[in-house]
């Protein structure tokens, strides 16, 4: 039940509040007052995606709050961690510079989280819904949600084994397509593996390759400069530093046998000429160990050449090679397998499809129950709705499995005795089409539990006594569910358990919509207005107390 809406900064609604009761709640106004601005405000806490002109001019954001409570037990409020019988508050504002935030209990929730819960709590019938049941594809929507929850559960299950089966489709499709090319991407995938597989690479082919060769590349360089060091390190047919150092060595022997101060320098000196010593004999045995082996080259170069080859065709490393290689081995086998893998898909397609046929058959099956019972119902919800002579029918015929299972299906009807049925988007009017919609939504109501609905100016297009019947029917509704309807029939609004004003008011600068409950007497000159106009006459108040005294005693 919907106990609280409070509207901020919406449209021409600046800040209201209105605390709704049990029954018939019925909201009545001038043209332009603002009745219809509740409602999309309401839409919009509800889910409804809402732009952000609806910010009232001047302001820099729009705020609905609603206040539910619910009794029932609910799977929606389980998975909230809510408890039935808590207050539920959900919310949402729009700002100028950011997107909407909803929100559940202050708890910050995405906009399909909302749509899932407050479609179990309240359900909108609008002037132009009633339109939508000359789809067929609406229809046979409405003929699933009273196939009741087994119908709901059985569809979930086929769109499942659907889903997979226009996937497994769609696979089979994309590997037909490749078998033109397979036996050219076979040859070329072999030619990679065993380019790759010949070259037999090991971790040394990715730097100590490159570096050994640039030593061999460079060999003669090399040896001339150690050659070119070793000499003057030692040579002693000339100038060299072995020979320097040896001098210094003698000169410095010589003081040492008459000064011990200088002891330390004299070591130091004797220290340097051994390890230049040392330097010397280790660059010749560098050199001596340096191939100059021709063959050995033109291998390395061979080999360094191919693996550059292979990293610019495969990876940039080793490593990389490596696992392309694999993936090239992976391709092949599934290639080499295809007509194995071709056979496992189609077997799957035909197992899947089997299921979902099976599952299809069976929702058709359950579609063809309900609509018997459905059609008895609409019946008496037309008479009741003085549609006296109507005849409802749902006509099936069977098409190719699609996502909506193997049924298309029609609803038909005929007003009058002696004609022939026909379908219901090309035989109703707009009168007869909102009575059609609100004996579905009377039952829809009955099979769903949900326990608040509200009607937008369904009563648009009928007067007198089929309005009086409309009235009736929704007060009936009232008995055990909370309506909230938006109308202009005194034959309605008679009725309300609680009856609300919407007003607008206007100055230079700014326009504003109020909501205030009416107390008896206020009641009865509304309803006075609806009758008689704006002159409010005493025929008129008559009329409006006598309708109101009728709608008591006929509840």
């Amino acid at each position: 039940m919907l106990l609280e809406l409070s509207i901020k900064n919406f449209a021409i609604i600046e800040d209201i509040r209105i605390e709704f009761g049990k029954g018939l709640n019925v909201l009545t106004g001038e043209t332009g007052s603002g009745k219809s601005i509740i409602i999309d405000a309401l839409s919009m806490v509800l889910g409804q995606r809402t732009n952000k002109e609806v910010i009232k001019k001047g302001k820099d954001y729009a705020y609905v709050e609603a206040i539910f409570t619910c009794y029932e037990p609910l799977d929606e409020i389980e998975e909230l961690d809510f408890e039935s019988g808590e207050l539920i508050i959900i919310s949402k504002e729009i700002k100028l510079d950011r997107p909407a935030i909803s929100k559940i209990n202050g708890r910050t929730v995405n906009n399909n989280t909302v749509i899932k819960l407050t479609s179990k709590l309240i359900d909108i019938f609008a002037q132009h819904e009633s339109m939508s049941l000359m789809v067929n594809e609406n229809q046979r929507e409405l003929l699933d949600i009273f196939g009741g929850k087994k119908q709901e559960k059985l569809i979930e299950e086929f769109g499942v084994e659907f889903e997979n089966l226009k996937r497994l489709q769609k696979e089979l499709k994309e590997k037909l397509s490749l078998e033109n090319n397979r036996e050219r991407e076979i040859d070329l995938l072999n030619y990679q593996f065993q380019e790759i597989e010949d070259a037999n690479l090991t971790e040394y082919d990715d730097e100590e390759l490159e570096e050994e060769f640039k030593k061999l590349d460079n060999s003669t360089d090399i040896i001339n400069e150690l050659s070119k060091a070793s000499l003057i390190l030692k040579n002693y047919d000339e100038v060299s530093i072995q020979k320097l150092i040896d001098e210094v060595v003698s000169s410095l022997s010589h003081v040492y046998k008459f000064d011990n101060s200088i002891e330390s320098d004299y070591r130091e000196s004797e220290d340097l000429r051994y390890r230049i010593r040392d330097l010397a004999d280790r660059l010749d045995i560098y050199v001596q160990r340096i191939d100059l082996d021709p063959e050995k080259f033109a291998y390395l170069e061979n080999r360094l050449d191919l693996v550059n080859s292979l990293k610019k065709k495969y990876g940039r490393t080793v490593a990389e090679i490596k696992k392309f290689h694999n993936d090239v081995k992976d391709r092949m086998e599934f290639l080499e397998n295809f007509e194995a893998n071709l056979r496992r898909i189609e077997s799957e397609i035909m197992e899947t499809e089997k299921k979902a046929t099976e599952l299809a058959v069976l929702i058709s099956e359950n579609r063809k129950k309900s609509a018997k019972i459905l059609e008895s119902r609409v019946k008496d919800e037309l008479i009741e709705l003085s549609i006296n002579n109507a005849e409802f029918r749902v006509d099936f015929t069977t098409r190719e499995l699609s996502k909506d299972g193997i049924d298309r299906l029609e609803f038909m009807i005929k007003t009058n005795i002696g004609e022939d049925f026909k379908p219901l988007s090309k035989t109703a009017s707009g009168g007869e089409m909102s009575r059609i919609m609100l004996g579905f939504k009377s039952i829809l109501a009955q099979r769903d539990n949900i326990r608040t609905l509200i009607f937008d100016e369904i009563d648009t297009g009928i007067s007198g006594k089929t309005a009086m019947l409309v009235g009736k029917k929704i007060k009936k509704l009232s008995k055990d569910r909370q309506i909230i309807a938006i109308s202009h029939l005194q034959q309605i609004v008679a009725l309300a358990d609680n009856h609300y004003l919407i007003e607008k008011t206007s100055n230079k600068t700014n326009t504003i919509s109020t909501v205030r409950i009416l107390n008896d007497e206020e009641r009865i000159y509304e309803l006075a207005r609806l009758i008689g106009g704006m002159e409010i006459t005493d025929i008129a108040l008559k009329a409006a107390r006598e309708l109101i005294s009728k709608g008591e005693i006929d509840g």
